[in-house]
């Protein structure tokens, strides 16, 4: 091993903590949690579904919203993106326009917390068919919670306008504005869409500006750049009725994309809206999975090293995936901070890589299965979502920065460093017992058979409820390392046997490995079975 497993697995102090370059935005995009989240976006905009798209408040303050928005839109030659009338949030936003008011976002108004889109009893809407939901035997459960239609009208659908300053400019006008109609907007989406069509399936058509052929247009609003959602949901209800009218198929209807927070667009102005054939909501929920942190991880590599270290770093990166869970940024500065240990040197590194605050008294959410694997967030950690503070990742209802993890009292961290070791240690060890197994008969001491080998390796169960060996190819490590006696194997291949049975029973039973046990048993899973001497 290197001097890297061999020095302790130290972690730096926290006023040492190595500067990091952060994640780009280019490799969140590369990342298949994301690429598969924009190619549910994508499938169901061109098969002619209007989309809402909502994201976490803090997805939109860094602008990474904004980023993966303009990710999916170069996947389309027609779009329309619309002007905002309200600067971006986060602080780098340009300056409205002379002509337009800046009034504050929708979510600054005051009263109490709408209800989230999808909530209310006689809403239409339905989620993001993924393949997942439709079997889970979970999913039929979150119909079920609901809450009361709000009363036509009731509650600012936008912030009240700065007495004597001019109303900001509608969303409908900017729209015709963008595709420089003179008349209605939605006439002009039309027009193009026939062209489209037109083009598509190979006659001539006329040139203009902004024509693209075979691809209806798409327009995107984004909510946290609007100043009404009452008139997001109003042009969504319109269009829909426009187009169906025109009689376009749905494939080659204009498709409208709403990018928003929850409080962007609240379920009362979605109304009652089209079916759910025609418009589809999408979640910024359940996207990173472990695979999202393992690729980072892989894109930063070590240096070389032996076998043995190799092995240790693939744990060592297991548990950064595992304990960072959805917050990837984090996963790359705590692999730089935490060379691997056990798990209180784990705590030190990760108090040094979070933002301040010792973890105590951390709210925990219900560990509802159906919660996780569903499409979006359910109703009672929905404001968590929200905020950013909670997210699925990999089938679990996770807090995104794990602060939660740093109370000594808590064994979360424990339970989690042992699944990550249990994830990449015990597929080996089960390699290791397949092929020992396999050179059973050939290691045989002189004068002992198949039978009563199998016999001395009998397990306690099968003793005490009077069953018969196993067969050889079922026999546990550790029934091989109690018959052990009876083949030919040098001490240190015994010994090795022996620490792969006890490194088994360690992890069986949610016991991570300390440091020197992980550094002796990725020697032993490293090494082959072997003998030095006869029988």
């Amino acid at each position: 091993m290197t001097d890297l497993a061999r020095d302790g697995g130290g972690s730096a102090a926290p006023d040492a903590v190595p500067s990091v370059p952060g994640v780009a935005a280019w490799d969140l995009a590369r990342l298949p949690g994301p690429r598969r989240h924009l190619d549910r976006v994508e499938r169901d905009l061109r098969a002619g579904l209007d989309c809402v798209w909502y994201f976490p408040d803090t997805v939109v303050e860094s602008g990474r919203a904004e980023f993966f928005l303009r990710e999916l839109l170069h996947r389309f030659d027609g779009a329309v993106p619309v002007p905002g009338s309200v600067g971006p949030p986060g602080g780098g936003a340009e300056a409205p326009a002379p002509d337009v008011v800046a009034v504050p976002a929708q979510r600054a108004s005051g009263g109490a917390p709408d209800p989230a889109p999808g909530h209310v009893l006689f809403d239409p809407w339905h989620e993001e068919d993924d393949g997942f939901d439709a079997d889970d035997p979970y999913g039929a459960l979150l119909g079920n919670w609901a809450a009361p239609p709000a009363a036509p009208g009731a509650g600012p659908f936008a912030a009240a306008e700065p007495p004597g300053t001019a109303p900001a400019v509608s969303l409908v006008d900017r729209l015709a504005k963008e595709l420089g109609a003179t008349g209605d907007p939605l006439d002009e989406l039309l027009r193009r869409a026939r062209r489209g069509r037109r083009g598509s399936e190979g006659a001539d058509q006329d040139e203009g500006v902004g024509d693209e052929p075979g691809s209806p247009p798409t327009v995107v609003v984004r909510g946290w750049e609007e100043h009404s959602a009452e008139e997001m949901g109003q042009l969504l209800r319109t269009a829909h009725a426009t187009f169906r009218e025109a009689g376009l198929p749905a494939e080659r209807r204009p498709r409208f994309l709403f990018a928003a927070r929850v409080d962007d667009l609240p379920a009362r102005a979605l109304g009652r809206g089209p079916s759910p054939h025609q418009v589809t909501l999408h979640w910024w929920w359940r996207v990173w999975t472990r695979l999202d942190s393992e690729v980072l991880l892989a894109w930063r590599p070590r240096p070389p090293a032996t076998a043995a270290q190799a092995l240790y770093d693939r744990v060592t990166d297991s548990v950064v995936a595992e304990v960072c869970g959805p917050d990837v940024d984090r996963a790359l500065v705590l692999r730089e901070v935490w060379r691997g240990g056990d798990v209180e040197s784990l705590r030190r590194a990760l108090a040094a890589a979070l933002p301040g605050g010792d973890g105590r008294g951390s709210r925990s959410w219900p560990r509802r299965m159906s919660t996780a694997h569903a499409s979006r967030p359910s109703a009672e950690i929905l404001d968590d979502w929200a905020s950013g503070v909670v997210d699925s990742w990999d089938g679990h209802v996770r807090p995104v920065v794990a602060h939660r993890l740093l109370d000594p009292d808590s064994p979360e961290l424990r339970v989690l460093v042992c699944h990550a070791q249990n994830r990449v240690l015990l597929p080996l060890i089960e390699e290791a017992r397949t092929s020992l197994t396999e050179l059973v008969p050939t290691l045989l001491r002189t004068g002992v058979d198949l039978d009563r080998f199998r016999e001395r390796a009998r397990s306690e169960h099968r003793v005490r409820n009077g069953l018969p060996a196993a067969p050889l190819a079922e026999l546990e490590i550790g029934d091989l390392a109690r018959a052990s006696g009876y083949l030919v194997l040098p001490s240190d291949q015994r010994d090795r046997l022996w620490r792969l049975s006890k490194t088994r029973n360690h992890l069986s039973h949610l016991q991570p490995l300390g440091q020197e046990q992980l550094v002796a048993v990725t020697e032993a899973l490293t090494t082959d079975w072997g003998t030095d001497g006869g029988r």
